[in-house]
C-alpha cells in the first residue's frame, strides 16, 4: 500500500522556519521582553539611588540608543529630538566617568532617564522582534566601532 503523497517543497524543516518567520511579525516573548527590562530597570534604581557605576552608566547609554533607534523606525511615543538629547547627556556622562571616575548622574538626567527607560520598556512589550532584532544588530555595530565607551559592560540593553 502506497503512502501519502506529499507536496512538493512541504519538508520537515520548512515547517519550523515558517514558525521562525512568524516570530518576527509579533513582539519579543514576554518573558525575554521582561528579562531585557529588568536588566535595564535595575540599572536605573542604582542611578537613582546614586550608587551607579561603570556599568549602570553604560547599560543606560545602551537602552537610549536602542530606545532612540526603535523611535527612528517609528516605534516611539516620545519625539526623537527629547531622545536625542538625552543621549548626549548620557554619553558625555560616559566620557566624565571615564576621566575622572564618578559615575552619578544629575537629578535633571536621572528624570529624564525615568522617562526614556519607561517608553524602552513599552517597545520591548509591543514592538515587532524584527525592529528589535534590526535596532539591536545596529547599536552592536556601534558598540564594536567604539567598544571603550558602550561595552563596558559587556551586555546590550
Amino acid at each position: 500500500m502506497a503512502g501519502p503523497k506529499k507536496k512538493p517543497g512541504a519538508t520537515p524543516t520548512r515547517v519550523p522556519r515558517a514558525r521562525s518567520m512568524k516570530a518576527f511579525l509579533l513582539p519579543l516573548p514576554r518573558a525575554q521582553a521582561d528579562a531585557m527590562s529588568l536588566q535595564c530597570r535595575l540599572a536605573l534604581e542604582a542611578v537613582r539611588q546614586g550608587r551607579s557605576e561603570r556599568r549602570e552608566a553604560t547599560c543606560m547609554a545602551q537602552t537610549v540608543l536602542l530606545t532612540g533607534f526603535l523611535a527612528e523606525a517609528g516605534h516611539g511615543l516620545i519625539g526623537l529630538p527629547e531622545i536625542r538629547s538625552v543621549e548626549l547627556k548620557v554619553l558625555e556622562m560616559l566620557d566624565r566617568g571615564e576621566a575622572t571616575g564618578d559615575w552619578l548622574f544629575p537629578e535633571a538626567l536621572v528624570n529624564s532617564l525615568v522617562t526614556v527607560v519607561n517608553e524602552h520598556d513599552r517597545q520591548l512589550h509591543e514592538t515587532r522582534f524584527e525592529v528589535i532584532l534590526n535596532a539591536t544588530e545596529r547599536l552592536e555595530r556601534m558598540i564594536a566601532s567604539a567598544p571603550e565607551k558602550l561595552s563596558a559592560s559587556g551586555r546590550v540593553a
